[in-house]
């Protein structure tokens, strides 16, 4: 085990300890809409969790998209990952509790190929639109699965004036998906996706976070449906999440404070 790697459980324990003697309260099943873009960090932290707490969390991973929509049409869950804005057009529609809004993490967007691929030049904007055009084809989740990624990438790509270009090219990954997996199998040569969805998967390789210059961050923040049976569980999640254990074990993954 590395330094880092001691520095985080350490870390973690000690969040863990504080949070056990905090958590007082009956065991309850939580039903927690996350996005799929914390996927292996909330399966990694969610045992400890259960552990510590007593309580049992079923999650369930999805777009954010895709879970602002089951919230909306009253999907019953007890916590639910989704985006600011997202948060601000529920709280309008009394969909979710008003009092709660904590930003769990935030995440950048990356360019990644298949392992062991020629990595393209992409420190610049201009040489950025560059791998686009040259690329035979190109990963992307869906922007009709409502993923945040696929949506920026398709204005983006108007904004650089090369979408009439790289439409043809892209394979679309439905279902809330991120589109890893054919650039894995070698059918798409370059993909675009969360930083998070990227460095845990064996079969690719970052090439790296889009430049600066036109990088969006993709920010996760904590809600409490209006209709949540277990409210008091699911803050000690979020506390859970926040806490400065969790926080090593998301910085590991690729995520950001948000």
């Amino acid at each position: 085990m590395n330094g880092r790697s001691i520095v985080n459980v350490f870390a973690l324990t000690v969040g863990l300890f504080v949070f056990s003697m905090q958590s007082a309260a009956p065991a309850a099943e939580i039903t927690f809409l996350c996005a799929g873009a914390l996927e292996t960090t909330v399966e990694e932290l969610l045992p400890e969790f259960q552990k510590a707490s007593g309580h049992n969390v079923k999650a369930t991973f999805a777009a954010i998209g895709v879970i602002a929509r089951r919230l909306r049409n009253g999907d019953v869950a007890d916590l639910a990952i989704i985006s600011p804005q997202q948060w601000e057009d529920l709280r309008k529609e009394g969909k979710v509790d008003a009092t709660v809004q904590v930003i769990i993490a935030k995440v950048g967007v990356g360019v990644f190929v298949k392992k062991g691929a020629a990595k393209p030049d992409i420190s610049s904007v201009e040489a950025f639109k560059r791998a686009l055009l040259n690329a035979k084809s190109i990963a992307l989740a869906d922007p009709a699965g409502g993923g945040p990624v696929g949506i920026y990438a398709t204005s983006l790509f108007e904004r650089l004036g090369v979408s009439a270009a790289v439409t043809p090219k892209l394979k679309l990954v439905g279902g809330g998906l991120a589109p890893v997996e054919p650039v894995a199998r070698g059918d798409a040569e370059i993909g675009l996706t969360t930083i998070s969805e990227i460095l845990p998967v064996p079969g690719i390789e970052l090439v790296g976070p889009l430049p600066s210059e036109i990088q969006t961050f993709i920010v996760f923040t904590a809600a409490i449906p209006a209709n949540a049976k277990e409210p008091t569980a699911a803050k000690a999640l979020i506390n859970f999440l926040t806490s400065p254990g969790a926080t090593s074990v998301l910085k590991s993954k690729g995520l950001e404070k948000g």
